[in-house]
């Protein structure tokens, strides 16, 4: 995979890991809405920044252009994560981790229909061997929910985000297709989906209550600056490099991550079917992401 590659894997799948955790402290404090519009919107004013000041690249493209970026933006930094933010307000954490790994079937699935790209068994299996070991780590909490209707509503809600995702996935390669450079476009794209997060409120009559609390700030902080400027630009660069049906690995290991976390921070017990899950994520993505012979 090389190792600049290797490096954007870890950060994406680590800090994503952890935003999972993060997130509820977003939620807790005010609506999902709001939470995702200021994550955005303190989000797209750094992207742009770092563009004016650092990159100094011309940002003007036409709408032959924009329409790619404004697709990314309402699948990626609307859609995704407003459906994201209300299945954790419905089910654990876990189980919403559990819908994300769906990501890379949404995106080999697309990357074929749309990009005509060879689906290879490398991927198929690993994509196999990798679900089997995310339902392992979340095992035990998969066996204790109690899936009446409000959580079969909530996981579905997940999967219908994890397709928005993918979605945006596949508009952002076309953005790699038409070289636009990645912190160009997800600037762009964040843009967007912070425009359509507030009338999409707005429509809703949602509240858009700012909590001064220093977790809400904090948390929006962490989510803005490492889970979505930081993460997003190595997201978007493995998609370049790899393809958006590789980089959607990343959601095999980035469940992984959050489980760690609530081992060392939440009380979670470390038992031996985690072990085996979290070897199954590890050998499912060697299997995709290897080359095929």
């Amino acid at each position: 995979m090389g190792l600049q590659n290797t490096i954007l894997f870890l950060i994406t799948s680590f800090i994503w890991g952890t935003t999972w955790f993060v997130i509820r402290f977003q939620i807790d404090s005010t609506s999902p809405v709001a939470g995702v519009f200021y994550r955005f919107l303190l989000a797209t004013i750094i992207m742009f920044l770092i563009n004016w000041i650092f990159i100094r690249k011309p940002m003007k493209y036409s709408w032959s252009y924009h329409r790619f970026f404004l697709l990314q933006g309402l699948f990626n930094f609307c859609i995704n994560y407003l459906l994201t933010y209300v299945a954790e307000k419905t089910v654990s954490s876990g189980l919403v981790a559990v819908t994300f790994t769906t990501l890379i079937y949404f995106n080999m699935i697309g990357m074929k229909v749309f990009y005509q790209k060879q689906i290879t068994k490398n991927l198929v299996i690993g994509s196999i061997v990798g679900f089997l070991g995310i339902l392992l780590l979340f095992w035990k909490e998969i066996a204790q929910s109690n899936f009446n209707e409000a959580t079969i509503l909530g996981i579905i809600i997940g999967v219908v985000a994890t397709f928005c995702a993918s979605l945006g996935n596949l508009a952002a390669y076309k953005n790699h297709l038409n070289k636009v450079p990645v912190m160009t476009f997800n600037s762009y794209s964040m843009l967007y989906g912070t425009i359509f997060s507030l009338i999409i409120g707005l429509v809703l009559n949602q509240s858009f209550y700012f909590p001064t609390t220093s977790l809400f700030v904090g948390s929006l902080l962490y989510l803005a600056i490492f889970g979505t400027v930081l993460t997003f630009w190595a997201y978007q660069t493995l998609v370049g490099n790899l393809g958006a049906e590789k980089a959607a690995y990343t959601s095999l290991i980035s469940p992984v991550i959050a489980i760690t976390f609530s081992i060392l921070f939440e009380g979670v017990t470390f038992n031996i079917l985690m072990f085996v899950g979290m070897i199954l994520c590890f050998t499912g993505n060697y299997l995709a992401l290897k080359k095929s012979r």
